[in-house]
């Protein structure tokens, strides 16, 4: 037998493993066999090929913008690279995903499908639903394939998902899917043009239960969330207790992460096929063209509730700005969670291509770098970016516990309220009265927020407040509740014993103006 020469065959070993999807780690293993289950594996990203340097330029301009990122995750050879949660969100936080949903119900579809509870797309919608059949009257409803469901191509030209005030009410007796398939919409023929429908994806989360004959939840849970190691997952429902299969889905960002890095690994999770490779596949194939018909981030083609990226890779995407980015070919998942208004929307994708992918362009591990360090300086300082208050004014004093009723603008939305400044603390009190209740919260002066806790119903939610003073009169307060992805701005405006108060939505929902009197003089 001839003797190979030792130091060759470990020239050889890298030579092969140059590759990302092979590459080294610094356990001597190839980065497809690790999977994060309990817990990820970290790694400096120069020692994942990845110039920290860039990353570090991303998070600048993203302070310099104030653009609203929640979050930040880099995955690469199977390493967390790069982790940033900017205050007030923490690794824990269960974040709303909204249409990321789509993609998971997707996840699903490609699982109910190799389990035979779904034979093929080619099947017909209505052959589900039988009785919702019989008072279907358009005559392209029954030729609407679940490829047509999958791909948003079934032909309607609004969106047939039921408006809130239907989704949230308990009576089930209303039926959303009867609503969705009986919309009365101009219908062009199934498979012949994309529209974003929100209604698909819910019908192919009433197929799931229905051919399962459990919640898709609890389907989601046993076959795709327990053996990524994904737990305490809530997901909204309609009226009928079917999780809405566009939105509704709370995830932290390593919950999304995982999702993108099953997909990496073409549904493979330690050793088990969680999801058919073909399905992964064939779900982020571009199906459909989009040009034109959404925004900057999504003109690439849609696959089956996956939207395609033309630099090489897909993401799922969700309201707000949540998105899971896949790059098969630089071997990398990245996570993006947020509270952008529409015309923002797109910016994560932009940040990808203008900071992330070109940093990941080297197969081989990086020198080290001192932007390394300075990266991790940066992702710790804004979990807790503290900063000494400045001192007070001296309106602060004079308004200071007096309180102030609410006499015009939206009277209903607050009826009055109460301030507490102390010199020199880092703290002020403020208390509320709304017409569900009062509220005495804590909120930060010194550039943090402070959590509080609040009753909304019977679930209780995480409300943040912080807030400075821009000028000798002028208070902007910052309120935002965890549950939700957008902040409240509240813009006080002292003169004299009146107060005029600018409430603004971070994402553009609404603005509008409060007018206040001081009533304890």
């Amino acid at each position: 037998m001839k003797r190979v020469n030792k130091p060759l065959l470990g020239m050889m070993v890298v030579l092969l493993c140059l590759a990302p999807a092979c590459s080294i780690t610094q356990q001597g293993m190839p980065a497809s066999t690790y999977f994060p289950s309990d817990e990820w594996r970290s790694s400096t990203p120069e020692e994942q090929g990845i110039d920290s340097a860039s990353i570090l330029q991303m998070f600048q301009e993203i302070q310099d913008k104030n653009i609203d990122i929640h979050s930040f995750l880099l995955i690469r050879n199977g390493y967390l690279v790069t982790e940033a949660y900017f205050d007030p969100y923490t690794q824990t936080i269960k974040h709303p995903v909204y249409s990321v949903t789509k993609s998971v119900t997707s996840i699903l579809t490609g699982i109910a499908m190799q389990e035979g509870y779904i034979k093929s797309v080619d099947q017909k919608a209505l052959d589900f639903f039988p009785e919702i059949a019989k008072n279907v009257t358009d005559e392209n409803v029954p030729n609407i394939t679940l490829e047509h469901l999958l791909t948003m191509s079934a032909g309607y030209n609004t969106t047939t998902i039921p408006p809130a005030e239907l989704l949230q009410q308990k009576d089930a007796s209303f039926d959303t899917v009867e609503y969705i398939l009986t919309y009365n919409s101009v219908l062009q023929k199934p498979g012949t043009t994309f529209f974003y429908d929100s209604g698909l994806p819910h019908l192919m989360s009433a197929i799931i239960q229905e051919t399962t004959g459990i919640s898709t939840l609890e389907y989601a849970q046993v076959k795709l969330f327990d053996p990524l190691g994904i737990t305490g997952v809530t997901w909204e429902t309609d009226p009928r207790g079917i999780p809405l299969g566009n939105t509704g889905l709370r995830l932290s960002p390593r919950d999304m992460a995982k999702l993108g890095y099953l997909y990496l690994n073409r549904g493979r999770w330690d050793g088990e096929q969680i999801v058919p490779a073909r399905w992964v596949d064939q779900s982020t194939t571009k199906h459909i063209e989009t040009t034109g018909l959404m925004n900057a981030a999504e003109d690439d083609g849609y696959g089956y509730f996956w939207w395609m990226d033309a630099y090489g890779g897909y993401s799922a995407h969700g309201f707000g700005g949540q998105y899971i980015f896949v790059v098969p070919k630089l071997n990398l998942v990245a996570v993006f969670t947020s509270g952008l208004a529409n015309p923002d929307f797109p910016t994560p994708r932009r940040l990808m291509e203008e900071y992330i992918l070109p940093a990941a362009t080297s197969t081989r591990a990086l020198p080290p770098s001192g932007a390394a360090s300075d990266l991790q300086t940066y992702i710790d300082w804004l979990v807790n970016p503290k900063k000494q208050p400045a001192p007070l004014p001296a309106i602060a004093h004079r308004i200071s516990d007096k309180t102030f009723q609410i006499t015009g603008g939206l009277g209903l939305y607050v009826e009055k309220f109460t301030l507490f400044f102390e010199d020199g603390e880092n703290l002020y009190r403020s208390e509320s009265t709304f017409p569900e209740g009062d509220y005495d919260l804590k909120g930060g002066l010194d550039n943090r927020f402070y959590m509080n806790e609040i009753m909304q119903g019977s679930q209780v939610e995480q409300v943040a407040l912080k807030a400075y003073w821009q000028d000798e009169s002028t208070f902007v307060e910052t309120g935002h509740n965890l549950y939700v992805i957008e902040s409240v701005i509240f813009t006080y405006t002292f003169e004299g014993n009146n107060v005029n108060i600018d409430v603004e939505s971070s994402i553009g929902g609404y603005a509008f103006q409060l007018k206040g009197e001081m009533i304890d003089q």
